[in-house]
């Protein structure tokens, strides 16, 4: 199981501060993109920027309404290496699919905590990941919707070639009930920037753990 750390912010400065905490730290962050729209809060993701103070690599969390969009702006980002647009923020998955791949970046799909994970099923031969949802998405600080880890366990039964990984609520607390699903990635926020620690301890406070328990 790897930290991907989830970079919700709202100013260039935040963001800065999050990356160079995270510098030396580890190889991939996830960006969290918000438009007001399909989540209520938005959220701070300029690619110029990102591109020109990003050291690691990075996977895009669309909390969008029209994720085509936003990742026609991302096309020139090279630290991208992986897309995560959601299940619900689409009419028609399969019709975006092929311009999804066009951009050369490895696909993954989130779901929400009350989809289930029979719509995946036609697409389980294009995707390279599942994230999924432990709370309802746009806000960090919210508890572990319980339900979500038997939903993991049935996934990766099913399917163990594919990625999973899960994005809220994911803390020392939960960390126990989360490693016994077999998740491939979790995505801390609040756990990593929203306490007194410095983040790479965070990192490491929450890797021992991990270790400790697998």
């Amino acid at each position: 199981m790897i930290i991907i750390p989830s970079i919700l912010v709202q100013s260039e400065d935040e963001f800065k501060k999050q990356i160079k905490a995270l510098d030396n730290v580890l190889d991939l962050v996830q960006l969290d993109i918000a438009d007001g729209k399909f989540v209520p809060n938005t959220t701070w993701a300029n690619p110029e920027i990102v591109k020109r103070e990003t050291p690691m690599d990075i996977e895009l969390h669309l909390m969008v309404e029209s994720p085509l969009k936003e990742l026609a702006r991302w096309g020139s980002v090279d630290q991208v290496i992986r897309i995560l647009v959601h299940y619900e923020s689409v009419k028609n998955l399969a019709e975006i699919m092929p311009t999804l791949h066009a951009y050369g970046w490895e696909i993954g799909i989130v779901l929400n905590p009350d989809t289930p994970i029979d719509v995946l099923e036609p697409y389980i031969h294009e995707i390279k990941t599942v994230m999924f949802m432990g709370v309802y998405p746009g806000k960090q600080g919210q508890k572990l919707i319980p339900e979500v880890l038997q939903k993991i366990k049935q996934f990766k039964t099913k399917h163990p070639q594919i990625s999973v990984e899960l994005d809220g609520a994911v803390n020392e607390e939960t960390l126990p009930d989360i490693t016994k699903t077999r998740v491939d990635a979790i995505c801390p926020g609040s756990a990593i920037f929203k306490n007194d620690r410095e983040p790479k301890d965070n990192v490491k406070r929450m890797e021992e753990i991990i270790n400790r328990l697998t």
